[in-house]
């Protein structure tokens, strides 16, 4: 009866411990959501910011710019978490990859001169539940 009564409780932690990782592991993904329409792309005075993978954008100039190409990455609540320049070695394109930010909503500015180009985004982690075993 006692053996009867220990292997009950190594299922049931067998059991708790399989349940556990299984929660552990769960598959979880980021997406990054444009928020100024359907199209993820801004094309404005040679410049275009575009996204090519997920969480991760493109900004690049369409023709040379002499000008200094500052680049900004400003969150909801206008705080600068990015600030540098686009050298003209770049200017053909440069990846932002976005994909150590938190949850929450981003812009990407572009400027250069008097012109100023942005970008908004969204980042949300979607995590999908599934059934991994059945009896």
């Amino acid at each position: 009866m006692k053996t009867n009564f220990v292997n009950n409780n190594v299922k049931l932690g067998l059991a708790m411990l399989a349940a556990t990782t299984l929660l552990a592991v769960a598959p979880s993904s980021a997406n990054a959501r444009v928020l100024d329409g359907p199209k993820a792309e801004v094309k404005a005075s040679g410049v275009s910011i575009r996204e090519v993978g997920n969480l991760k954008f493109k900004v690049s100039v369409n023709q040379p710019i002499d000008d200094k190409i500052v680049v900004s990455i400003v969150d909801d609540s206008n705080n600068k978490l990015y600030h540098g320049t686009l050298a003209k070695a770049d200017q053909s394109g440069r990846v932002y990859d976005f994909s150590q930010l938190a949850d929450g909503k981003y812009v990407i500015e572009v400027s250069f001169g008097k012109e100023k180009v942005s970008q908004s985004f969204a980042i949300k982690t979607q995590v999908s539940r599934v059934v991994l075993a059945r009896n």
